[in-house]
């Protein structure tokens, strides 16, 4: 018992994570389409194939092969309808179309029972086929959690139907009933498990791959090739390089599990606001112990976007979310910001077995060496907590057009004195409480 109690909180706590059911709802999106398409053809198949067995199977086929020949025509016209209004994904809040296939053959099986004479062997064969028909139509669309719920709905209250009708079988419609429940529980299990490989194939994804392309290959069942939707090309790209200042410290007086946690949810915090951005999940996020490198791109068309929205996040990193860090994790955490734009050779790059995203070119070097210098800053004024963020002049113009920048924040030339980025012109920018 204690088991299934775990069982079961572990699959609400699993669905009452936004994140998760978003995948799953992208999925559905995503592939609806094409299981609509494929549940239709494969009904009718079936359908066809079993016209012949009716006339060895029961003694009376007309019935039987009638239901069927009207079932195979509902199919050629839901699919002649599925071909010529559903050639793209979109967003189906239900679908009956996915309905139809699993729900006909269950009504067409209760309307056999009903008709069905008890006295004649034949009865136990459609018996048992109606029990195979309900664990296959379950399984049949078990991903598809609304269509499966109406699925066990209207079954239930056909079969319910048919006892009223012809009593004499209410004991075996009760066992049909109770096989739709247990079935009902197993697509739950398989549902969980499924909803589950998407979102571990999504952070593993995560990992080597932008968002936008990570997302896209783990709610797809299709076969993508990813050097197609994902080239290696030159993209214009902001890089943001922040890294703790006091990692050190922090490792001398707490434990291994207690620095491992905080590394933990500083990085959920840092994932959950990249979400927010609005640049077609075009942003990749890398991090190693206590530093964080962002790519954040996009066509040559939407550099200005890429900008506002790097800039966007960097604030919110040096601002709310490192208030928010304070509060939640440790007050101790300290860290500054290198923000860098250029241009760069953005895609799947490294040894052929060990390929993950990565950039190429002085864009991303930058980014960590204005990190450096703002690490410089801290060192030599030592009286902010607060992030200091090292820009370069270009991304500067853009933060002083926006008032999050502007209303709480102070702004001071600096010349770089780091290695390859001497004398060049950066502002530095850190959050003043009282201005």
């Amino acid at each position: 018992m204690n088991y299934m109690d775990s069982y079961i909180n572990r699959i609400l706590t699993f669905y009452q994570n936004q994140n998760n059911n978003k995948l799953y709802n992208d999925w559905i999106d995503n592939n609806a389409v094409y299981y609509m398409r494929y549940y239709t053809i494969l009904a009718l198949a079936i359908t066809s194939l079993l016209i012949p067995f009716d006339f060895l199977l029961y003694d009376n086929p007309i019935i039987y092969a009638y239901s069927r020949v009207m079932l195979i025509i509902i199919y050629i016209i839901q699919i002649t309808i599925i071909f010529k209004f559903f050639k793209k994904n979109k967003k189906i809040l239900f679908n009956p179309i996915i309905l139809i296939p699993p729900l006909s053959y269950n009504l067409i099986y209760s309307y056999f029972l009903l008709n069905a004479d008890t006295n004649q062997s034949y009865y136990l064969i459609l018996l048992l086929a109606t029990f195979f028909v309900i664990m296959i139509s379950n399984i049949f669309i078990y991903r598809f959690y609304k269509e499966q719920y109406v699925l066990i709905l209207l079954s239930i209250s056909a079969l319910f139907l048919v006892s009223i009708y012809k009593p004499e079988i209410s004991s075996d419609i009760i066992k049909l009933i109770i096989f739709h429940i247990i079935s009902f529980g197993i697509c739950i299990y398989y549902r969980y498990e499924f909803t589950t490989s998407i979102v571990n194939k999504y952070e593993h994804l995560s990992s080597l791959l932008p968002h936008k392309f990570a997302k896209l290959l783990s709610v797809s069942d299709e076969n993508l090739d990813i050097d197609k939707i994902f080239p290696t090309k030159e993209y214009f790209a902001v890089c943001l390089c922040a890294d703790w200042r006091n990692y050190q410290k922090l490792t001398n007086i707490n434990t291994k599990d207690q620095i491992g946690k905080m590394i933990e949810k500083f990085y959920t915090i840092i994932y959950k606001e990249l979400e927010k951005i609005n640049i077609s999940g075009q942003y990749y996020a890398d991090w190693t112990a206590d530093e964080l490198f962002i790519i954040f791109y996009g066509e040559e068309k939407d550099k200005n976007i890429v900008k506002s929205e790097a800039l966007n996040f960097c604030h919110s990193l040096a601002t709310t979310l490192y208030m928010k860090i304070s509060t939640k994790i440790n007050k101790n955490i300290l860290y500054d910001i290198g923000l860098s734009s250029g241009y760069g050779l953005i895609g799947l790059q490294g040894p052929s077995n060990f390929k993950k995203t990565t950039i190429t070119g002085d864009v991303a070097g930058n980014s960590k060496r204005y990190e450096t210098q703002a690490k410089k800053i801290r060192n030599k004024k030592n009286k902010n907590s607060f992030p200091i963020i090292v820009m370069d002049k270009e991304l500067s113009q853009i933060a002083n057009k926006l008032e999050k920048f502007t209303n709480n924040m102070n702004s001071a030339k600096v010349k770089g004195t780091e290695k390859d980025i001497i004398d060049f012109d950066l502002i530095s920018w850190v959050f003043e409480k009282n201005k």
